[in-house]
């Protein structure tokens, strides 16, 4: 029986993850910057809120995608009948 593969994260994907996190870490990093008064603590903290968020999302989208339907929960779709017994 073949398995199909869960697609993996796509490349515009990617780069809308690292968007995302570019705008977020510099809104945190220019209110903190803001907020302290002190230009370098805005820009450590908006670069390590960029890093953090990017790469975050970038390992989740593929851990995520690396699963086969086979690995999913045995509640979700056609798996849920191969383990409650059932036939498909």
């Amino acid at each position: 029986m073949e398995e199909n593969r869960v697609p993996q994260a796509t490349l515009a994907y990617r780069v809308t993850a690292w968007v995302v996190a570019v705008f977020v870490g510099s809104v945190a990093g220019t209110g903190l910057g803001l907020l302290t008064q002190d230009f370098w603590t805005g820009l450590v903290a908006g670069v390590a809120a960029i890093g953090l968020i990017g790469f975050s999302i970038t390992l989740a989208a593929r851990r995520e995608g690396h699963g086969t339907i086979d690995a999913a929960p045995p509640w979700t779709g056609d798996t849920g009948a191969r383990h409650d017994g059932g036939s498909l």
